[in-house]
């Protein structure tokens, strides 16, 4: 096994445990809050590591390029694993969400610069035929997660969802330290500090209305409205401090590339419809068309799988035509599936659920994965940190976005058909909707009468239709952005005028390479 092997492994390890982590606390999150108390703070667990994530992933991808990878990757690895421990020693939901926060900022730090480090080792061509790897990576974490994260809160102590992450990570470490060597970096010059407030700033206050509009404040209601307005305010500065700044944080300039254009845009929509669609897809299946809590799971399974397959086959596609049509073709397998999703009826098996989110996943796969390579590949690699950051942070503001928005339809169109349905089925039990989630709670359930339990099952399956079809929007500006504007020519052609940047070819030959 060669030293660049070995390196590959350590990076995709600490990306692994960042992925796990989120799976294994969600399943445990009901063993926790039985522990630590604090129900209204439930929620918060997730959210202040997502807040931290999307805020500090563009900050380490920039740094990553002034500093080294090495430096970077480093730093955020042992800082999420000291934030794990922290995490498993909590005694209150306050304490836990704090170190929530710090977690979520190593793993801002973790996931983008393992992608850089990969990209770095190989050149293009062979990165686009071991895109398994990195959807692999995503997919065990999906099913491992969910399953460690239960055994252990049914079998052991919650606790040790945390403690976990300290051997894996030191390994990882160890390995990174000792045998992966990379260029001097060289003169980092000024950081733009300012620029970097900014975003982190705009960031920040976006996730926090996103996460508090239509639950803790009113969408209509002035503390959204100043909240709009504070982001609207730090967007504007940045951008005229970043036009100023001789050496910006954000260079504008990478987005004159049609790749580096394309590719942001369209990692917005994906994150818009496909995250979303993720979230409330079990919820169909559990509400809808009434199975268990472990089948609404598994449903997801197809989804990661097929990604996966999706991923391996777009890379070897894209080095024999080109990234546009394969972009293309992954983005019409998204808007079929999102055309399955929308065309579900209450009386829908679980079976055609599967075949939905099977043709998603392969559509995922091959639009995902290209996008992050093209990107990669557009740029040269002192700019590869920021493009590949670029790339997360959109994909992830646009599901925080896509998953707001659809909840927010999802509750009006159910909470609209309910009144409806409360007008003309009287003694029905139905319940005033705040929550679509309240469609699995047994407390809900106890007090619905047939009729009213019927009555409630249809209306949710309408507003997820609702959410779909928003879904299946978003895929179709994906698709026209791709037509449109993705450029055509082969892998090679596009690259930088430096030339395809990694040279891994040899056991830590060349740039970037493991030494």
């Amino acid at each position: 096994m060669t030293r660049r092997v070995v390196v590959t492994i350590a990076a995709m390890l600490g990306m692994f445990l960042a992925a796990m982590d989120q799976t294994a606390v969600g399943t445990a999150m009901p063993s926790i809050t039985r522990a630590l108390g604090g129900l209204a703070l439930y929620s918060w667990v997730f959210a202040a590591y997502q807040l931290a994530f999307v805020v500090t992933t563009p900050i380490f991808g920039r740094l990553a390029d002034l500093y080294g990878r090495k430096r970077i990757y480093l730093t955020g690895i042992l800082w999420f694993v000291g934030a794990s421990v922290l995490c498993g020693l909590s005694r209150s939901m306050d304490a836990l969400v704090l170190f929530r926060l710090l977690q979520g900022i190593g793993g801002g730090a973790v996931l983008p610069i393992a992608l850089v480090i990969v990209a770095d080792l190989y050149p293009v061509e062979q990165r686009l035929r071991i895109q398994g790897i990195f959807s692999g990576v995503w997919g065990l974490a999906a099913i491992i997660g969910p399953l460690l994260g239960g055994f252990l809160a049914d079998h052991g102590s919650w606790r040790w969802i945390f403690f976990l992450n300290l051997p894996a990570g030191l390994v990882a470490t160890a390995i990174i330290m000792i045998t992966f060597t990379e260029p001097a970096a060289g003169q980092p010059g000024r950081v733009d500090y300012a620029g970097i407030g900014l975003l982190a700033g705009a960031a920040a206050v976006l996730m926090l209305l996103l996460f508090w509009g239509g639950q803790a404040i009113p969408w209509r209601s002035p503390a959204a409205a100043g909240l709009a307005a504070v982001f609207a305010a730090l967007v504007v500065l940045f951008i005229r401090v970043e036009r100023r700044t001789p050496q910006p944080f954000l260079p504008f300039s990478l987005f004159a590339d049609r790749v580096m254009a394309v590719g942001s845009a369209g990692g917005f929509l994906l994150g818009a419809s496909m995250f979303s669609a993720v979230v409330y897809i079990p919820l169909f299946v559990q509400g809808v068309i009434g199975t268990s809590a472990t089948t609404a799971g598994i449903v997801l399974m197809p989804f990661m799988l097929c990604w996966t397959f999706g991923s391996i086959a777009g890379g070897r596609l894209a080095l024999r035509w080109g990234y546009r049509p394969v972009t293309i073709a992954g983005m019409v397998m998204l808007a079929a599936g999102f055309a399955r999703l929308a065309r579900l009826e209450p009386q829908a098996l679980v079976q055609d659920v599967f075949a939905s989110m099977a043709v998603l996943g392969v559509g995922m796969g091959l639009t995902a994965t290209i996008f992050m390579i093209s990107m990669q590949n557009a740029v040269p690699r002192p700019m590869r940190g920021i493009a590949t950051s670029i790339t997360l942070f959109s994909r992830n503001i646009g599901s925080a976005i896509g998953v707001s928005l659809q909840g927010a339809v999802l509750v009006g169109v159910l909470a609209g058909r309910m009144r409806t349905i409360a007008g003309g089925v009287p003694g029905t039990g139905l319940p005033r909707i705040t929550d679509p989630q309240m469609a699995l709670d047994a407390a809900v359930q106890a007090h619905l009468t047939p009729a009213g339990h019927e009555a409630f099952r249809q209306a949710l399956a309408q507003g997820l239709h609702a959410t779909f079809v928003l879904g299946l929007g978003a895929v179709l500006l994906g698709l026209a952005l791709v037509v449109l504007y993705m450029p055509g020519g082969s892998v090679l052609e596009l690259a930088p005028a430096e030339g395809i940047a990694g040279g891994g070819g040899g056991d830590g030959a060349g740039d970037g390479g493991a030494g």
